[in-house]
């Protein structure tokens, strides 16, 4: 078992209560803290080196996903995990709520190329302060790692719970 979620890809075998506990553990506060370091310089600065609208446009769609993530997080970590923890292979992931989690992580993932769009896709002029240059990075750092945790779960976690599903 990789030792670290980051690490984690297709063949590995990891029983799936530990793949829930590893993203609770890892992934999770990770992708949040990223999200804090990126609203906590939204809160302190007037302007980032664009257009007035355009940094509107990039609160909102932020927040916007950010919103969503939470959302999605929280329902893992209260409701889905304890169950596959509790079942482990027996646990029965439901179409209906399959469909919500995939749904729910395209609108995040759309969100995030959104933002990717409305800042050049990452890029920075020489001229911008540092803490600009610091926040879109860690704009990058969220992309790649809400691309990782959703490679992980559509691909690894959830579908051994779809198996149950359609056997039966």
């Amino acid at each position: 078992m990789p030792t670290c979620f980051w690490n984690i890809q297709l063949g590995d075998s990891i029983a799936p209560g530990d793949l829930c506990h590893q993203i609770e553990q890892e992934c999770h506060p990770e992708l949040l803290t990223i999200c804090k370091d990126i609203a906590a310089y939204f809160g302190r600065q007037d302007h980032w080196g664009f257009s007035d609208p355009i940094a509107e446009m990039v609160q909102l769609v932020f927040f916007k996903m950010e919103d969503e993530m939470k959302h999605l997080l929280l329902k893992e970590k209260n409701l889905i995990f304890p169950g596959i923890k509790s079942k482990q292979r027996l646990f029965v992931l439901s179409p209906a709520a399959w469909k919500y989690i995939v749904d729910t992580q395209r609108v995040i993932a759309e969100l995030i190329e959104r933002i990717r769009h409305l800042l050049n896709h990452f890029q920075t002029k020489p001229t911008c302060s540092k803490e600009w240059q610091h926040c879109v990075q860690q704009f990058f750092q969220l992309e790649k790692r809400i691309h990782q945790w959703i490679f992980v779960e559509q691909n690894i976690l959830y579908p051994s719970s779809l198996q149950s599903f359609s056997i039966n």
